[in-house]
């Protein structure tokens, strides 16, 4: 009988140790678990001391969740930062314009200006408003392409004529920085499945850039290499690094941190969308004192 008892007793206390066991370590994943949840940036997982496989599989699972929550919450943590410095940003821009206008409207109405400067004034202003109205588009262009809302009416194009065009408008500013242009284009036609009006907008945002970044030179090139059109916008620099240069395409990015030079920040990387966009593709290279944009498209064969 005693024997009957104790090896009845033996899995009791046997398995009454075990529930004890895994109760309390239940108790304490628990706490752990809501630990771990108020602070998703710990880098924290939630461990058993005591063997029980099946338990040891939901803990995995449990944590593998934690990992994902975590890096998904850092990764919304960063994003939210970035969104804070670009509305600061386009408040900068928006507002600097809009504080010069008042002010040469304030000048306007002083009863001590006189008529000539009035008109003076007055035509600072509607430069300003221009201005102010072309920033106001690239915000919106800028959402409408990354939201996939910017429609693209692809067409036959001769890319050759809408550069060389493009060019000829910049010519004099090229000419009262003092740098020199140096034109390699093909003498025919080279066509391409692209918007008109995107297509002209990529080759302003690279020219402009070209302008207001370039030391003494500037070179614009169309060549084909295999089955792709290549068309190369090159121009000496100053102080711009590798390391910058990978930061050329990102949003507000601007080498100039003061934001005073009438830029949003926002032409290349719209340049990039709409090179996308076309099915086409833009990458930038440094290569010793010359940075080089490269847009690559598919020739249409005709």
């Amino acid at each position: 009988m005693e024997l009957i008892l104790i090896v009845l007793l033996v899995p009791s206390v046997y398995f009454s140790a075990r529930f004890f066991l895994l109760s309390k370590n239940i108790k304490k994943v628990t706490d752990d678990f809501k630990e771990i949840c108020e602070d998703r940036e710990s880098n924290r997982k939630l461990k058993f001391s005591s063997p029980d496989k099946n338990f040891e599989n939901l803990l995995k699972e449990m944590n593998n969740y934690l990992e994902e929550a975590q890096v998904d919450k850092i990764k919304f943590i960063r994003r939210e930062k970035e969104i804070r410095k670009e509305i600061e940003n386009m408040s900068h821009d928006l507002r600097t314009p809009l504080t010069s206008i008042r002010g040469y409207l304030e000048l306007v109405n002083d009863e001590i200006t006189t008529e000539e400067e009035k008109r003076e004034y007055i035509s600072i202003v509607q430069r300003r408003s221009k201005g102010l109205q072309n920033l106001i588009q690239t915000f919106y262009d800028f959402s409408r392409l990354e939201n996939n809302e910017y429609s693209m009416n692809l067409e036959m194009t001769d890319v050759n004529k809408e550069l060389r065009e493009q060019i000829l408008v910049f010519y004099n500013d090229f000419e009262n920085k003092g740098i020199d242009v140096e034109i390699n284009l093909d003498n025919n036609p080279v066509y391409m499945d692209l918007d008109k009006n995107a297509i002209e907008r990529v080759f302003i945002n690279l020219i402009q850039n070209a302008i207001k970044y370039s030391k003494t030179s500037f070179k614009l090139s169309l060549y084909k290499k295999d089955e792709e059109v290549v068309l190369s916008f090159a121009n000496d620099v100053y102080d711009l690094d590798k390391e910058e240069c990978k930061l050329l395409f990102n949003r507000f990015y601007m080498k100039d941190a003061s934001r005073n030079n009438q830029s949003s920040g926002l032409g290349l990387t719209i340049t990039k969308l709409l090179v996308e966009g076309m099915g086409g593709n833009i990458e930038v290279e440094i290569e010793g004192d010359w940075i080089k944009f490269q847009v690559k498209f598919i020739e249409l064969k005709m």
